[in-house]
């Protein structure tokens, strides 16, 4: 296994030295939640690795929801970084879990923003995975930013420090944050998707996210839901490995990536 650190947040890893110029392989875009540990991001791209794919792990900052001027300009950061060689021609998918789908939601925003720059982006996207994204109202939002920032009981203090942060800083944060949410509902790359979620995730209205699921389905777009009563916000694939895989595996041949060996 070859591991190549491209900057301090963002990783390539493929089977072989030479999986990095090779234009062919498809190239997962994982997103990860924020202060997710190698090990677990290690268990995403395992799943990927059998398959002939390559990885580049994009980790994100709490900063993506507190001062969204750094989240834009890291999604340029990325987008750039995709544009440029090696990546440039290489298909790609996307997997992106809780405030890692804000990220790639950043991505969406300035796409569509600068479309000539960014036309060939779309067109190279074969799939999209979303796990656990962070939708419902403000009070969501404050909730998971406490939750990954501060003990239990200092929870409530930054939940309502948080609330009084956005309230005082709308014009640049919540606009923002509603923009990104937009860019999901509009989204302009009509490929699969695949979404996982659970109905006890405080972070993740799962209501919205069922809504999003049948908006996507009522515009044409071929898109499918993975859910649980019983889970764990970002932690749906170490909760339930066994029907995660196979959903994924599932949603991997029906883009072509994959092929299960034909039975005699």
């Amino acid at each position: 296994m070859m591991m190549k650190r491209l900057s301090t947040t963002i990783t390539f890893c493929g089977d072989s030295p030479e999986s990095l110029d090779d234009a062919r392989r498809p190239l997962l875009l994982l997103f990860p939640w924020y202060g997710a540990k190698p090990h677990a991001i290690e268990n995403y791209r395992q799943i990927y690795y059998p398959y002939g794919i390559d990885v580049l792990t994009v980790e994100c900052s709490i900063w993506l929801f507190l001062w969204p001027q750094y989240g834009s300009s890291y999604a340029s950061e990325v987008l750039d970084l995709l544009q440029s060689e090696p990546f440039s021609s290489r298909p790609l998918l996307i997997h992106a879990l809780s405030i890692g789908g804000f990220l790639f939601a950043e991505m969406l925003v300035i796409t569509r923003r600068d479309v000539q720059r960014y036309s060939g982006f779309g067109a190279r996207i074969m799939g999209q995975i979303f796990d656990s994204l962070v939708v419902g109202d403000m009070e969501v939002l404050a909730k998971g930013i406490s939750q990954v920032m501060a003990p239990p009981i200092l929870q409530p203090f930054l939940k309502r420090t948080t609330l009084f942060y956005f309230w005082l800083l709308s014009r640049y944060t919540v606009k923002h944050y509603e923009a990104s949410i937009r860019s999901f509902w509009e989204t302009q790359y009509h490929t699969r998707i695949l979404l996982f979620y659970c109905e006890n995730d405080s972070l993740s209205n799962y209501k919205e996210v069922e809504a999003l699921l049948y908006h996507w389905q009522r515009k044409g777009i071929p898109a499918v839901g993975k859910s649980w009563k019983i889970s764990r916000h970002a932690g749906n694939l170490s909760q339930h490995p066994q029907e995660y895989q196979s959903a994924l595996q599932n949603f991997l041949l029906t883009l072509g990536i994959i092929h299960l060996p034909s039975k005699l």
